[in-house]
C-alpha cells in the first residue's frame, strides 16, 4: 500500500475511533470529565502495552509530534501524515 493509501486508511480508522469512543462515552448518562478521562487512559494504555511501548515515552512522541488545532467548535487533531509510511518508501 502506498503512502497516500495509508494516510487515507489511518485517517479513516482514527474517525472511526472517536466516533467509537464518543458513543460508548454517550452511554454513561452525565459522564463527568474525570471519568471520560479514566476510560480514555485505559484505552491509551491498552496501545501503549500493544505496540509493547513505555507509556510515558509514547505520551511525550504523541504530545510533540502530533499536537492539536484550536478550532471554533473546539479542537481538531494535526493529522501526522509524515509519520505515516507506505511500502513505497
Amino acid at each position: 500500500m502506498n503512502k497516500e493509501e495509508r494516510i487515507k486508511q489511518v485517517a479513516e480508522t482514527t474517525q472511526k475511533a472517536i466516533y467509537a469512543v464518543s458513543d460508548t462515552a454517550k452511554e454513561l448518562p452525565e459522564l463527568e470529565p474525570t471519568e471520560l478521562l479514566i476510560i480514555l487512559y485505559g484505552i491509551f494504555l491498552d496501545v501503549a502495552n500493544n505496540l509493547e511501548q513505555d507509556p510515558d515515552l509514547l505520551y511525550l512522541f504523541m504530545k510533540k509530534s502530533i499536537g492539536y488545532t484550536e478550532t471554533a467548535d473546539g479542537y481538531t487533531l494535526n493529522f501526522p501524515s509524515d509519520l505515516i509510511k507506505g511500502d513505497d518508501e
